[in-house]
């Protein structure tokens, strides 16, 4: 991560009124201990389970999320702990030429029940990486795409534009709805390397979630917004990969993941109450950071629906 940048962008917005939260999530003015662990690509700590700062709330009221690093993370809703593209490596350098540049928040062995994974496609190390893919075989329930279904096996459910799936919680069900993304500028096709799959999440007693999954177009998740909100109800909570992922490899180094003025815009196309933003960190090919983000959101004045969610490993209320 480039941390200059990163601390001039929260610099900022330090004076604003979500400043403080976003100054925080921006490593708090940037203690030396912290740029070290940054710089030396050691692991974040593993020593603790995740630690919550939500409020006490009965079990199915309960709506939080925990940013693990890169795109996963876990959110807690509808008496469900949903984990998204699970990548659990310690830093390394994979075959496909990516590279992890800083560990997880905290191992496999600290993340207690899963319910369910939420896996927008098996392809890219980023999203499913080698422990992940371990992790996967003990997952009751793993939704994804038609082909990672072929390419893992039966345990997955392969799940096509718009079909549905119900969940069962200890308080109810989820309905998990799968939603196109688009894995590269508006107009492309990058055929099964580039299939990959969004989510929507609601139910009764649900807070409606979006997850963009690896989407770069914001034409792509507007019309996702719009017939949401027609079929289901308004998007409460947008979970956006960001990060602007590029390799020279694919498409002469266009953004396959949204650029933060594109997570602005579709901030502003969507209007959820919260924003989680998320695979911003952690791997060589995001090319613009958490800074980059609060700077785009802030010139687009959507900064205050931006969740402090660090990847820490810090549980975060978004029921609030």
């Amino acid at each position: 991560m480039n941390r200059p940048t990163f601390h001039r962008a929260c610099a900022a917005v330090a004076a604003t009124a979500t400043g403080a939260v976003l100054l925080a999530a921006c490593g708090g003015g940037g203690s030396d201990d912290g740029a070290a662990r940054q710089a030396s690509g050691a692991p974040r700590s593993t020593a603790a389970a995740p630690k919550s700062t939500a409020p006490d709330q009965a079990a199915g009221a309960a709506f939080t999320a925990i940013h693990v690093g890169g795109p996963t993370t876990i959110l807690k809703l509808g008496g469900a702990r949903l984990l998204i593209d699970p990548t659990f490596d310690e830093p390394k350098k994979y075959k496909s030429g990516l590279e992890k540049t800083h560990g997880p928040a905290f191992g496999v062995d600290k993340l207690g029940r899963i319910d369910a994974v939420l896996l927008s496609h098996d392809q890219h190390d980023d999203n499913l990486d080698d422990s992940g893919r371990k992790l996967l075989k003990d997952i009751p329930v793993v939704y994804s795409t038609p082909g990672a279904r072929k390419r893992l096996g039966a345990h997955i459910t392969g799940m096509t534009n718009w079909q549905q799936q119900e969940l069962k919680t200890p308080t109810g069900s989820i309905t998990v709805t799968a939603v196109p993304a688009l894995h590269g500028p508006d107009g492309v096709s990058r055929g099964a390397d580039g299939e990959v799959t969004g989510f929507v999440l609601s139910g009764k007693g649900v807070p409606t979630v979006y997850v963009s999954g690896d989407n770069a177009s914001v034409k792509v998740a507007k019309e996702v917004g719009d017939r949401v909100k027609k079929e289901i109800g308004p998007i409460d909570t947008a979970v956006l990969f960001a990060g602007a992922a590029r390799t020279p490899a694919i498409l002469k180094n266009a953004p396959l993941t949204l650029t933060s003025k594109n997570a602005a815009l579709v901030v502003k196309e969507l209007n959820p109450r919260k924003v989680v933003a998320v695979h911003t960190d952690s791997w060589n090919i995001y090319s613009e950071d958490l800074g980059s983000l609060v700077k785009a959101f802030q010139e687009q004045g959507v900064d205050g629906k931006l969740v402090d969610v660090r990847p820490d490993g810090t549980e975060k209320n978004l029921a609030g």
